[in-house]
């Protein structure tokens, strides 16, 4: 088992958002961490020097990310497409793998490994991090999406939604090729708790994290 951890130098709502300070760490080592207690190999595909030197005293290989790959408009579907390459350059065998998201610090490899878990061992393609939510969802429009106006269900009796919390994806490295998606064929998930779903897209969600992680909530 194998862990990518796609890290881009730019960033453009939070500078340097990879690597801001996150209370007196490195944001990216938060994953690093977790996923080195996991994975046999952990991998950080990146374009930034910065972010080399903060994940250097870890025992994690760099993939040199291309320019072309580290741009505003580069997917992530082409950087995992890159890291399975260099892998096969290297002629080093991937099955099962996990893009994990270094924006996501409150990630524990607890979740991580119910994952590779349940991937190894069921009819699954591919397993998606999500978090439950029940609530009464409008559109754009104004219009309700999952609920009549007139018959307001209690939420505790609402049929559960799932949402993408961004932490992680898994697939193995020939279904991935196959089909060039990260998310493909049957999919699974781990449902992770709301209070460890946050990711860092903004000052203020650093700031929320760093209020839960001083807190000692979070038990790696």
């Amino acid at each position: 088992m194998k862990i990518i951890i796609p890290a881009r130098g730019g960033s453009k709502r939070v500078l340097n958002k990879n690597i801001i300070d996150l209370n007196g760490k490195p944001l990216i080592t938060y994953v690093v961490e977790s996923s080195l207690q996991v994975a046999e190999e952990v991998y950080v595909s990146t374009d930034s020097l910065d972010i080399e030197e903060a994940v250097r005293k870890y025992d994690v290989k760099i993939i040199k990310r291309p320019p072309a790959l580290a741009t505003d408009f580069s997917t992530t579907n082409s950087v995992i497409k890159h890291f399975i390459e260099h892998l096969t350059k290297e002629k080093k065998d991937v099955e099962y793998f996990a893009c994990v998201q270094p924006t996501s610090p409150l990630l524990t490899p607890r979740f991580l490994k119910e994952g590779f878990k349940k991937i190894q061992k069921s009819s699954y393609n591919s397993i998606v991090s999500v978090s439950e939510c029940a609530g009464f969802f409008w559109d754009r429009n104004h219009q309700p999406i999952n609920f009549e106006r007139d018959r307001r269900q209690r939420t505790q009796d609402m049929e559960s939604w799932y949402v993408e919390n961004g932490a992680f994806y898994m697939t193995s490295a020939t279904d991935f090729m196959l089909t060039n998606n990260l998310i493909n064929g049957k999919v699974g998930f781990i449902v992770m708790p709301r209070n460890l779903s946050f990711e860092i897209d903004t000052y203020e969600d650093a700031e929320i994290i760093e209020s839960i992680i001083c807190s000692k909530e979070v038990k790696r």
